[in-house]
């Protein structure tokens, strides 16, 4: 081979090589926006210049000023690139603010080489002034803490995280059941984790014949419709958590919330939980297309579970096929994890004349 066509080749599968590497480096966060409101947040994040089957992080940190309850908010996105670019949308809860706030922000993507991208997120609205929420009429909280089965959670799985419950004392005429001030959180080995989960409402129809669930990103809020006569399982509430590099700590996983009737009286809830493990999943929880009831579901006559997420991912592939065992789960068809033990929670009114004033209200606005 003639020297220069060598010298030629060599330079050729040289510069390939160092294209092949330098190319992570260049993947950066394009934009960040955050909607804001008083006790939630809605965050979307794109990315450009990634490499398609290279596995990427996007990190983020929300903060408030004065500092308040529940800030900073910090975060983790993996996800393996499937082209150029990546959009996508998380949410979540925090204690509600009273006051007013200004939020700043940052989200970033570590590179190849050491070297990171960070853009500032751009907030909408700025400025939130924020006022005492009042305390929810026949209301309680309730905690109930379960251990995960010691099966290794692979970093870039996720976590489903869901709920159920039953419903006694609900009146012919319907009644409404909310779920607020969930958090999810472990104090076990390595580095505590918690966790907003979003707030639910489930409304109990007269005039409904199937129960139904929809996800609204800009409340955080779980919204379920369901028969008057309820379900054995009802979905509660559900939280999809991606696993970090470091793991998803050991111990004893508790997870709290606030039930309340909205001033119907004599209602009372038991409750439980489980959590399984995707290797594939999705922070945008309308696309999971969640089962809302055991047996009164609309268009999904199985037998699945309260919480199994029924529906596709961008490939028509069902998101039940990447389940995997670990959490509270086994893998296989075990789409929720096992329950935890069940809560019964009594739902009283302090104040039995009031309740009785806003229960007439809801039936007669």
């Amino acid at each position: 081979m003639p020297m220069f066509q060598w010298f030629r080749t060599v330079c050729v599968a040289f510069f390939g090589m160092f294209v092949l590497c330098a190319n992570p480096a260049l993947a950066s966060v394009s934009t960040a926006n955050a909607t804001i409101t008083c006790n939630a947040y809605n965050l979307s994040v794109s990315a450009s210049q990634l490499i398609p089957g290279l596995t990427y992080e996007i990190d983020y940190t929300i903060d408030s000023s004065p500092y308040a309850s529940g800030f900073p908010i910090t975060g983790t996105i993996p996800f393996t690139a499937t082209s150029s670019t990546f959009n996508d949308t998380v949410t979540g809860s925090f204690p509600a603010l009273n006051g007013n706030f200004s939020f700043s922000g940052t989200a970033s993507m570590p590179g190849f080489k050491g070297d990171v991208s960070t853009v500032s997120i751009n907030f909408s609205p700025t400025n939130l002034s924020c006022g005492t929420p009042p305390p929810p009429p026949c209301s309680a909280q309730s905690t109930i803490g379960s251990n995960f089965n010691g099966t290794p959670i692979s970093s870039g799985s996720w976590i489903w995280f869901n709920a159920n419950f039953t419903a006694k004392g609900i009146p012919s005429t319907g009644a409404t059941i909310t779920f607020t001030n969930s958090t999810i959180s472990t104090t076990g080995n390595g580095k505590p984790f918690t966790s907003s989960a979003p707030n639910a409402q489930i409304t109990f129809s007269p005039s409904a014949t199937c129960s139904s669930t929809t996800f609204n990103a800009m409340t955080n809020t779980w919204m379920t419709t369901v028969p008057v006569n309820g379900d054995d399982e009802i979905f509660l509430s559900g939280l999809a958590v991606p696993v970090p590099s470091t793991g998803f700590p050991d111990g004893k996983v508790e997870w709290t919330g606030t039930f309340s009737a909205n001033g119907v009286s004599g209602v009372s809830i038991q409750w439980k939980w489980g959590a399984a493990v995707y290797t594939s999943f999705t922070s945008d929880y309308n696309a999971l297309a969640v089962k809302p009831g055991h047996q009164t579901a609309c268009g999904a006559s199985n037998g699945n579970h309260a919480g199994t997420p029924e529906g596709v991912n961008n490939n028509n592939q069902p998101w039940r096929q990447f389940v995997t065992g670990g959490a509270r789960g086994g893998g296989g068809s075990n789409w929720t994890g096992s329950w935890s033990s069940t809560q019964s929670v009594p739902l009283t009114c302090d104040n039995p004349s009031q309740a009785a004033r806003i229960a007439g209200r809801l039936a007669h606005p």
